[in-house]
């Protein structure tokens, strides 16, 4: 995912500019850290469904969830207001998860034919 990203701000700066560039850069980071983020959501709620051992409320998990979003739309509206060309860097950002989820199937399957599984 990093790689995806230091690869995306390259190629917005060479092309489209500086605003988007910044933009693109700050979705990514904004994008990694939520995916950091759920992972640690899905981890303990995983954790207290399972086991019930969890140090963490539920309440506490929840919580994390929104900000998570309240993150997203706070980034989104402060680029918005500052330059709409990075607005739209920003959502390409934002979707560097799922290029990450993709790359990462494709690495899965090329692995797996190659072992012949």
């Amino acid at each position: 995912m990093l790689i995806l990203g230091a690869v995306g701000v390259v190629i917005c700066l060479a092309w489209f500019g500086r605003a988007v560039a910044v933009g693109f850069f700050v979705g990514a980071l904004i994008s990694y850290i939520n995916h950091a983020w759920l992972e640690r959501v899905v981890g303990a709620l995983g954790e207290r469904i399972t086991s019930g051992q969890s140090r963490e409320r539920g309440g506490g998990i929840v919580v994390r969830a929104v900000l998570r979003y309240a993150f997203i739309a706070l980034g989104a509206y402060v680029i918005f207001r500052i330059s709409k060309a990075g607005l739209y860097g920003f959502l390409g950002g934002i979707c560097l998860t799922v290029a990450a989820i993709a790359c990462e199937s494709v690495l899965e399957i090329y692995v797996g034919l190659r072992r012949g599984l």
